[in-house]
């Protein structure tokens, strides 16, 4: 032990970790410790014939989810065109400082996303990009009319 600068400390020259033990202090147990009792189930590989069947179901689920999911969009599109188409239309005139975002959202019509209120003010506009200038005229659903 040295001392400096009024502090204890220890040295040491890292050589004890090195130092061959003559005492094993862990045993390995290959496989882990089972008793009599607590066999491992046997296993059976699955056939030729189960691996194709088992590969057949999962194709199955996927394309059924697919065709599901294709079949909810098309129904969903559809009503939102139908609400859409239902509702009366109105001619706004564009103010400083409006957006489409903005004109969809002050109509709040129910039951339809802002965003595809946006989507089909565009397309009946036949607006390209969404850059609206002061005093232009758009068609707008008008759901406070029906």
């Amino acid at each position: 032990m040295t001392t400096s600068n009024n502090c204890l400390t220890v040295g040491f020259d890292g050589t004890a970790a090195l130092k061959p033990s003559p005492r094993a202090h862990l045993v390995l147990i290959e496989g882990g410790r089972r008793s009599a009792r607590a066999q491992r189930p046997v296993v059976t590989p699955l056939t030729f014939r189960q691996s194709c069947l088992l590969l057949l179901v999962g194709v199955l689920v996927v394309g059924a989810l697919g065709l599901a999911a294709v079949v909810s969009d098309a129904l969903s599109a559809s009503s939102l065109e139908r609400t859409l188409s239902e509702l009366p239309e109105r001619e706004l005139v564009v103010r400083d400082g409006d957006s489409l975002w903005s004109i969809a959202e002050s109509l709040e019509v129910e039951d339809v996303s802002t965003a595809d209120v946006v989507s089909w003010i565009s397309e009946r506009n036949g607006l390209s990009d969404a850059l609206l200038v002061a005093g232009q005229r758009l068609t707008v659903p008008s759901p406070d009319l029906v």
